[in-house]
């Protein structure tokens, strides 16, 4: 579970802006466009669209099923029946996955709608956390996927609050035996992850949090060792 200065409601209204934008950058693809490779190693940009809608739906699952009280899986099959649907779906036309989108994204928010402020507490499958965890989990992978379709988004367009909460949510990666200090050159912004060894590590906020999630940066960033540490695996997202 990330903790998040954002009331429910302020971070509904974060993923719905996040889910907007991402339909206006498929507003400027085309099919050949959608079918060329994203920056996902072995992705188009068709698998990245299919993956985004197949989510928001698995996370009103997720909210509908804690409503009832009920702790369900996140995709039916699991991993393997959630890595299907994608390599499925990738290759339709980009205005039936456009739509898809669309469609899903709305039910998800609908879904939240209808919750009362104690709901967000509910447990859910999902990384064994609560509905509002789900809430953040979308808004992850709303923004960083849609610098994955390397479409004109960028980390560096990032909102300020969300390049924050990915750096706390990505804290664990932080490598073995190295005390990590991120220092922010624009903002005032100082993290120290992990213990041994320190390594500092300082730029441009969005730019930390592109680079802990293992996306490219906009700028530079400077740091007291040799070279850039290696980062620490992702935090485990469980399909089921």
């Amino acid at each position: 579970m990330v903790n998040s200065p954002l009331t429910p409601d302020d971070l509904v209204r974060r993923v719905s802006q996040a889910h907007a934008l991402l339909l206006e950058l498929l507003d400027r693809l085309d099919d050949r466009q959608k079918d060329a490779a994203s920056a996902l190693p072995g992705w188009t940009r068709g698998h990245v669209l299919k993956h985004l809608a197949d989510n928001a739906r698995a996370f009103e699952r997720q909210a509908r099923g804690a409503l009832q009280g009920e702790v369900i899986d996140m995709y039916d099959g699991g991993q393997d029946g959630r890595d299907q649907s994608i390599d499925q779906g990738a290759a339709r036309p980009l205005a039936e996955l456009r739509e898809e989108l669309k469609l899903a994204q709305g039910a998800l928010e609908d879904a939240w709608s209808g919750l009362a402020e104690g709901d967000w507490g509910r447990a859910v499958r999902f990384r064994h956390a609560t509905v509002v965890d789900t809430a953040l989990a979308r808004w992850r992978e709303v923004e960083i996927h849609a610098v994955d379709l390397d479409f004109g988004y960028r980390a560096g367009d990032w909102p300020l609050d969300f390049a924050l909460h990915a750096l706390e949510f990505l804290s664990d990666r932080a490598p073995a035996g190295t005390r990590l200090l991120l220092r922010a050159t624009d903002h005032e912004f100082t993290q120290a992850l992990g213990t041994g060894t320190t390594v500092e590590v300082s730029g441009a906020v969005r730019d930390l949090a592109a680079w802990m999630a293992g996306r490219s940066i906009d700028g530079h960033l400077s740091t007291t060792g040799l070279h850039l540490p290696e980062l620490g695996p992702w935090p485990p997202d469980p399909a089921d």
